[in-house]
């Protein structure tokens, strides 16, 4: 259910003004507050321990939201700029609240049922509490007060003396009613958790994406990112569990994504956040249009040259032979790049690999291109450029599967011949993916194919045009990213920055000019259907 902006009129009413201004309930932002109200609730709910306190607690957000939204400069700020308010909010009324009341534990701690209505401040106290133990005092004070367990079950079942399930019991009414009388800050990962995206680059299939995936797990590294912290520490930060961080915290440090000193756990991996990418785009952004400028200029310089190679695909339109020399060019960029950064360390992500988490930066990170190469047996190679917003050509078709790379090459250098049912159907799989064209005679490849001294000639025509000012725009820009990443990185990662900063140079060197060429609609995504424009075959013969 949604609040509608007259719901959230008549709900503020006695605060339709303020500072002698009246509040327009139709703007945008005062919709966004009446669309999220449901939101704030189920927020309050889940951090109050009762329906009445929750009523209160979210009506003072949804007031101080009213009061202070008119600051918001950027809509797309909202929801940051709401859970901030959420957050303090909710620390200010926690204060309140503590002051008036403290709890008193005794030596039986009660089960839910034998609460009453009265006791709900006490039970929810009691419930975070627990969750706050650790392992071993969480176990045996659920096992004795919870399930009713004797001092000898429990010293059988935990494989420990009764004296040590004792004195666990002991301890724990101790930690508990300590922590019951104890104002808790809540992190600001409980309330405003983190979106990141796990980066990849090396050889192998990308397994470190799957993995970081969860939610959970990248919190926890934005926790433990710039201070070591223990696990009690960890689930404050993020208000998470300790029950479910358990799991997560010894297979992340098995990984070697956290590393655990005894006593408290680190992030073993960089983190470029929001703020970090924001003040790199705003440093370099001019250099955006000189190198789609000069991209422009070197594919308008070649083409009629290109064209005369007479590669296979150079009858295709106009727009993919744009696309395709713009791509070599983006692959020589991405070279100069790293040509002083070296070869990954072995990992257990790849044979060579780099990994780091970058936060969702929104329209900066929305267009992406994923660059990767897969070689065939007989050492012809694929080369891709997946553009995410074309949505075609995608070096994971190809992954898992090196029959698949195989015929591809072979159907491209004319010898895919005595082709089992087991090729039919991968050629087949191919044909719907879009490299491939069925045809009566067979099949052909839907991508540009170059021996390997035509794409020699095309290299070294970039390679030169490098010279034309091109490298020292990219100079520029790597230092710039280094410097910043650097100094958003914490001392123990500093050896990573160097590397991990050349990875995401290539954002602002391949993937934020290319940007520019599409707003300048120099290039386009639409294309011909029957062609890939950011996918070919370099022929090893």
């Amino acid at each position: 259910m949604k609040t509608s902006p007259a719901k959230l009129k008549t709900m503020l009413k006695p605060w339709k003004t303020y500072s002698g201004n009246s509040l327009d309930f139709t703007a945008p932002c005062y919709e966004k507050i009446a669309e999220i109200s449901r939101t704030i609730y189920s927020y309050c709910r889940a951090k109050t321990p009762s329906q009445q306190d929750a009523e209160d607690l979210s009506q003072d957000i949804l007031l101080e939201l009213t009061k202070s939204v008119k600051n918001i400069r950027n809509e797309n700020a909202f929801y940051a700029f709401m859970w901030g308010v959420a957050g303090n909010v909710y620390k200010q009324w926690y204060r309140k609240k503590l002051k008036n009341n403290t709890c008193e534990l005794s030596e039986d701690i009660p089960s839910e049922d034998q609460l009453s209505e009265d006791d709900s401040e006490r039970l929810y106290l009691l419930r975070r509490e627990l969750t706050l133990l650790s392992e071993k005092y969480c176990k045996a004070t659920i096992l004795y007060y919870i399930e009713g367990r004797s001092c000898s079950e429990i010293s059988d079942l935990l494989a420990i003396s009764e004296s040590m399930v004792k004195y666990l019991l002991f301890k724990s009414r101790k930690i508990l009613k300590e922590g019951m009388n104890m104002e808790r800050n809540l992190g600001e990962l409980s309330y405003n958790p983190k979106a990141l995206i796990p980066m990849y680059s090396g050889q192998g299939p990308n397994q470190f994406w799957q993995f970081m995936q969860s939610k959970i797990k990248q919190n926890i590294v934005c926790a433990c990112y710039n201070d070591s912290l223990t696990v009690q520490q960890i689930s404050l930060e993020t208000g998470i569990p300790l029950p479910y961080l358990d799991d997560e915290i010894k297979e992340m440090t098995e990984k070697k994504i956290l590393v655990y000193d005894g006593k408290r756990y680190s992030a073993n991996v960089v983190i470029i956040n929001r703020e970090c990418t924001e003040e790199i785009c705003r440093k370099v952004s001019g250099k955006y249009d000189a190198i789609a400028k000069l991209i422009i200029e070197f594919v308008d310089s070649c083409m009629e040259e290109y064209v005369k190679l007479d590669f296979y695909g150079a009858d295709f339109s106009e727009n993919t032979l744009r696309w395709q020399l713009s791509t070599i060019m983006w692959r020589t960029i991405r070279g100069y790049a790293f040509k002083n950064v070296g070869k990954p360390e072995k990992t257990g992500w790849g044979e060579h690999a780099d990994i780091w988490l970058k936060e969702d930066s929104g329209d900066m990170t929305a267009l992406t291109f994923n660059y990767c190469t897969v070689e065939s047996k007989g050492g012809d190679t694929v080369w891709f450029f997946d553009y995410l917003s074309a949505l075609k050509g995608d070096h994971h078709d190809f992954y898992g599967n090196p029959r698949k790379i195989d015929l591809l090459c072979d159907i491209a250098d004319g010898t895919a011949d005595n082709l089992s049912e087991y090729d039919l159907e991968t050629i087949a799989e191919m044909v719907r993916e879009g490299y491939v064209i069925s045809e009566s005679g067979g099949f052909r490849v839907a991508i540009p194919i170059y021996s390997k001294a035509q794409y020699s000639e095309l290299m070294a025509k970039t390679e030169q045009f490098m010279k034309n000012g091109m490298g020292e725009l990219i100079e520029t820009i790597d230092n710039v990213s280094e410097h910043i990443i650097g100094e958003h990185t914490p001392n123990r990662l500093k050896e990573s920055v160097a590397r991990i900063s050349g990875q995401d140079r290539f954002y602002h060197t391949v993937c934020a000019p290319a940007k520019k060429m599409l707003d300048m609609k120099y290039i386009s995504t639409s294309y011909n259907p029957l062609e890939m424009p950011t996918t070919y075959v370099v022929l090893s013969k």
